[in-house]
């Protein structure tokens, strides 16, 4: 019951992570946050472009649903 927990928590905190990623690849992307080379070097840490950083993201956004899946299916196996 405590890894069902654990997991679920780390799934919040990855989905979390990853669409604030996505956000920020986008308002560089867009040049919401400054002009597209500043924006990358002050928020793109050792990204190469703001692709990569919305690739990252989405990477992140599908490690947490898997992650999620994985709780659920640990929480109905307890049941």
């Amino acid at each position: 019951m405590i890894f069902t927990k654990l997991i679920t928590i780390a799934a919040c905190i990855v989905l979390v992570g990853s669409v604030l990623r996505i956000i920020t690849g986008l308002g560089i992307a867009t040049e919401f946050l400054g002009p597209y080379e500043e924006a990358l070097r002050r928020y793109g840490g050792t990204a190469a472009s703001s692709g990569a950083i919305i690739d990252r993201g989405v990477y992140g956004f599908l490690a947490a649903l898997m992650l999620g899946t994985l709780g659920e299916i640990s929480k109905r196996r307890e049941k």
